[in-house]
């Protein structure tokens, strides 16, 4: 059975029209990760600038970083409460980005540290994301609960 060029050149031909298809599927795959990823972004910095907007303009609430919880007034515990708020917005957009595969292991490792010292935090807990994304409040639960005995 002899078979033809035409017939092997129609072969390639198709071979590397499957392969192009190929490779503008995957890179519509990543775009659409990427634009994901920039809408998870845009939605946390919209939440983020809602939170630290009462802060605007009042040096104060800086202060309280560095303040015992005892001894905080209940106006800088619930400005310490806010910076909590937007650091947890903060983790979700993380934890989000990074299931999407647009962070560095190094970012994401950081993260984790970031996010088990904040759960760590006992008196901050009313503060957690109460009706987090069913991803991000399995990835809460899986954290150790140094509160738990508390």
């Amino acid at each position: 059975m002899k078979v033809r060029i035409e017939v092997w050149i129609q072969l390639l031909g198709m071979l590397g029209v499957l392969g192009g298809l190929v490779f503008v599927g995957l890179e519509m795959k990543q775009s659409q990760l990427i634009a994901i990823g920039a809408q998870l972004q845009a939605r946390t910095e919209l939440r983020a600038q809602a939170q630290l907007a009462p802060f605007e303009g009042n040096i104060d609430v800086a202060r309280v970083s560095f303040l015992d919880w005892e001894e905080m007034t209940d106006d800088q515990k619930l400005a310490k409460g806010m910076q909590q708020r937007y650091r947890w917005i903060l983790l979700e957009n993380n934890f989000h980005q990074n299931n999407l595969g647009l962070l560095p292991t190094e970012t994401r490792e950081q993260g984790l540290i970031f996010a088990q010292t904040r759960k760590s935090e006992c008196h901050l807990r009313d503060w957690m994301p109460i009706n987090a994304d069913p991803a991000f409040a399995e990835f809460l639960d899986s954290l150790p609960d140094e509160c738990a005995d508390q």
